[in-house]
């Protein structure tokens, strides 16, 4: 540290502990963190070192002596009787070889590590009584947690019941993966709400919801590995962990018990090349002395145990330089900016644009053409501007000014209502209209074959359709303006449009993107008014009293059949003769005849060779089977394609029966 007197550090940790706070808050408590991990810890570092330099200058509240955030929240408080815990940070080998020095010198003699992967999540206490879950906590400032019993008890790799009555607490880290979170994201920004800038705060805003329905309907997961009171034959970390995972806890198997530092840096390097590969997120790796006594003999400081620490990945970043800023319109008249770079290769990839969600973010980041910025991937998937640097930024450089009027119909942009975007209003706006059909004819809606986003470019650009209903009135003659559309393309194309026509009701729900009206929902509405005009007319409270359909998506129905222009297109699609009755069989067990996957619960992953996922879902439901999109206990089956990832991890976790997809073939048929 180069030299710095008492006063010029008193002042530079007056201002660290500012921001710090700041940052913490907006980290902990709104789960929206304003800077990077690795800028956090960059100042958090520079406050240590001070502080070390200058110990009169530590305080009690400072945030180098605390644990996690403050707790401000609507959620019953928890006191932990073991406080949870923060770990230290170091950040290269040779740190690592001066902690592994320092145990060394407290316990007289080398010791063995167990080494598990350091997960992008957020801290969980799972408390049981006589086997039973009675409460979940998280870590909160160390000393007090928020009570999320309720959320917990929709994660399903969290054991209600365990196979012996124990008492006991067991702790680890509830996590969203790459897939879930990058999904939560996308569907976040077609409805104008704010996206989460990595896997943590998405599953800690997930967690910590009021609503634990909200909770649900996210796919959250654990991986468990600290056992507070473990009995007194476990003698290990190694040991509790397997331990755990006979009671039926979720845990991350690719942990190991290692000799030596030698064997610990193998781990690392092994983990920073597979990172990318993982179906989560990880920062890091965490070394812990596996021997449970010398854990409780080397004991803690104010703030972190004395016998573990993690050691965090530097960030991947790249530099390159914005060219320009797109926006695009939604379905949903979102419009997003885009910023085009100069293409770079990051975490395996070659990436040339990043999503700027919102204007806000825009402005806050204050991104501007001819700026060169530093790129990441958040959550190992999603390309992310970190930061503007700004010591390259040309001279004639000006702010970005935000666009007012739609890139695609001019029309003015709005901000509804407590939403961070822009939007479009105008209903025939050409790009939504694009997106609206393309969704329309898209397999889990029409299934319009051959009626791709190319296609349906060429119908509007030369206005040949306004809206859905102008599908059903096309001509040869207008289809053979298109480019490359001969004969055989244009009658297999009015074919297929003539097919959809009889579809079962859903399918059209489905295809008319109605907000938050999914494939599911609207196949369970669709079961029970049994055709569109019911539906129409169909209450709020009707809606919603259908099993798992709730006010959000009974309030968004009815909202959208209130509007003269969805009555007039309904009404104009019935015209052009297409089917408004629900055709799907409502599947009763008693009528189906005994086959494999009568009455079974079954999960698909990976990719699928000979089916679309809609249309095997469609052949196990008509035998009976319950099709769900997560892995639990009470699955009986999953049915594995090519690439799958952590659904399969899981199911073989759990020990349950795994088809490949031509053996579910097989017994299908």
């Amino acid at each position: 540290m180069a030299d710095i007197t008492l006063d010029e550090a008193k002042k530079e940790v007056v201002a660290l502990r500012k921001q710090l706070n700041e940052w913490a808050e907006a980290y902990y408590s709104k789960d929206a963190p304003e800077v990077e991990d690795n800028v956090y810890d960059q100042k958090y570092q520079r406050l240590i070192e001070l502080e070390s330099r200058y110990p009169e200058l530590v305080t009690p509240d400072s945030i180098t002596q605390r644990v996690g955030g403050e707790i401000d929240s609507e959620f019953t408080k928890v006191r932990h009787d073991v406080p949870m815990l923060s770990m230290g940070d170091v950040f290269s080998k040779d740190e690592l070889k001066e902690f592994d020095a320092r145990i060394q010198k407290l316990v007289g003699h080398p010791v063995a590590y167990n080494v598990e992967l350091k997960i992008d999540g957020l801290s969980l206490s799972l408390e049981y009584e006589t086997g039973k879950l009675v409460r979940a906590s998280t870590r909160g400032n160390g000393s007090v947690g928020e009570d999320v019993t309720a959320n917990a008890r929709y994660i399903s790799d969290i054991p209600q019941t365990l196979p012996r009555p124990l008492t006991t607490e067991v702790r680890g880290e509830c996590y969203m993966g790459k897939e879930a979170f990058a999904k939560l994201n996308q569907e976040r920004d077609e409805k104008g709400l704010p996206v989460f800038a990595n896997p943590r705060n998405a599953a800690a805003g997930s967690l910590r919801q009021l609503d634990a329905k909200v909770t649900k309907k996210r796919d959250l997961s654990t991986f468990i590995y600290t056992w507070v009171n473990p009995p007194e034959d476990i003698t290990s970390q190694h040991q509790a962990i397997e331990a755990m995972h006979d009671l039926g806890f979720h845990i991350n198997e690719t942990g190991r018990k290692l000799a030596n530092l030698d064997e610990v840096f193998a781990f690392i390097d092994e983990y920073t090349e597979k990172r990318d590969s993982l179906t989560y997120g990880i920062d890091g790796i965490v070394l812990k002395v596996d021997d449970l006594a010398l854990q409780a003999e080397l004991g803690n400081t104010v703030k972190v145990p004395r016998w573990e620490i993690a050691y965090k990945f530097p960030p991947e970043e790249q530099e390159t330089i914005v060219r320009d800023i797109e926006w695009t319109v939604g379905r949903t008249g979102v419009v997003t900016p885009t910023a085009v770079m100069d293409p770079v290769q990051l975490a395996g990839t070659t990436v040339s644009r990043a999503v700027l969600h919102n204007p806000d973010l825009l402005k806050q980041k204050d991104v501007r053409i001819g700026d060169t910025v530093k790129i990441h991937k958040a959550g190992d998937i999603i390309p992310e501007i970190s930061e503007v640097v700004l010591s390259k930024r040309p001279a004639n450089s000006v702010p970005y000014e935000i666009p007012t009027v739609c890139p695609s119909c001019g029309q003015k942009l709005v901000h509804l209502k407590d939403e961070v975007a822009l939007r479009c209003i105008n209903p025939s706006c050409p790009a939504q209209v694009e997106e609206g059909i393309i969704h329309f004819a898209s397999r889990p809606a029409m299934n319009i074959a051959g009626l791709g986003p190319k296609i349906v470019k060429q119908l509007i650009d030369n206005d040949l359709v306004h809206n859905v209903a102008d599908l059903y009135h096309l001509t040869p003659d207008e289809l053979g303006k298109l480019d490359h559309f001969k004969e055989k393309s244009i009658n297999n194309l009015l074919t297929a449009i003539d097919n959809s026509k009889k579809n079962s009701v859903e399918l059209l729900l489905t295809g008319l993107g109605i907000d938050h009206v999914g494939a599911k929902a609207a196949r369970l509405i669709a079961q029970k008014f049994k055709n569109m005009s019911k539906i129409m007319a169909a209450s709020v409270q009707e809606v919603a009293a259908i099993d798992t359909i709730g006010t959000t998506i009974a309030e968004s129905l009815t909202t959208y059949f209130a509007q003269p222009s969805a009555q007039k297109l309904i009404e104009e699609l019935e015209e052009s003769g297409l089917n408004m009755e629900y055709l799907g069989q409502d599947i009763s067990s008693d009528d189906i005849e005994d086959n494999f996957f009568k009455d079974k619960t079954v999960v698909l992953t990976g990719k699928l060779a000979h089916y679309s996922r809609s249309e095997f879902t469609k052949k196990l439901q008509a035998l009976g089977a319950k099709v769900t999109g997560s892995v639990s206990k009470k699955t009986n089956y999953v049915i594995h394609g090519e690439d799958a990832g952590s659904k399969l991890t899981k199911a073989e976790n759990l020990g349950i029966p795994l088809l490949t997809e031509e053996e579910a073939i097989a017994q299908i048929e």
